[in-house]
C-alpha cells in the first residue's frame, strides 16, 4: 500500500538519498533546499512535500506549492497548485508507485485542505517519452506555455 507522508526531521535522509534519472527530474537535495527556501520566503502553508512510501519503505517524493496569484494564460488569475517534483526511486520504478501517489496527491488537493484552486499545473521535460503520457493518462493537457525549458501542462479540477 501506498502512503504520503509529510518530510521531517525523522525522514529526510530517507528522502534525501533517493535517486532518479537527473535529466528528467530534479535531485533530492537540490528539492529540499528549493523547498526550504520557499518555505522562508512564503511560509510552510504554501508548501506540500511528501515522502511516497510503499509500507515503511520510502519509494519517491513530491513536492507542490499553492498559489493564489500568479497568472497563467489559461487560468484567468485563480488560485492553482503546481507539481515541482515527482520521483520514484530508480530501484522501484514501474510498479504503480507514481500514479498510486499522485491519485493519493490529486484526491488530497482537490479536498481543499491546502486551499482552493481550480487545477493543478506541473512541468513536463521535453526529452521525456514517459512523462506526458504518464500526467497525460490522469487528464492533463498542454497549455502552449513554458516554465523555464519545461512544457506546462494543466489538469482542471
Amino acid at each position: 500500500m501506498i502512503s504520503l507522508r509529510a518530510v521531517t526531521s525523522k525522514n529526510l535522509w530517507e528522502i534525501y538519498e533517493l535517486k532518479a534519472d537527473e535529466k528528467l527530474v530534479g535531485t533530492n537535495p537540490q528539492s529540499l533546499a528549493e523547498a526550504y527556501a520557499y518555505t522562508l520566503a512564503h511560509g510552510h502553508d504554501r508548501l506540500i512535500a511528501y515522502g511516497i512510501y510503499h509500507e515503511e519503505t520510502a519509494v519517491g517524493f513530491m513536492m507542490a506549492n499553492y498559489d493564489p496569484k500568479y497568472d497563467f494564460m489559461d487560468n484567468e488569475g485563480e488560485p492553482y497548485f503546481y507539481l515541482w517534483r515527482l520521483m520514484i526511486d530508480d530501484n522501484y520504478q514501474n510498479k504503480g508507485y507514481g500514479r498510486a501517489a499522485m491519485n493519493l496527491l490529486i484526491e488530497e488537493l482537490k479536498s481543499g485542505v491546502h486551499g482552493n484552486a481550480n487545477a493543478l499545473y506541473t512541468g513536463v521535460v521535453p526529452e521525456s517519452t514517459v512523462t506526458p503520457k504518464f500526467y497525460g493518462s490522469f487528464g492533463f493537457v498542454k497549455t502552449g506555455e513554458m516554465d523555464d525549458d519545461e512544457i506546462v501542462a494543466r489538469l482542471a479540477f
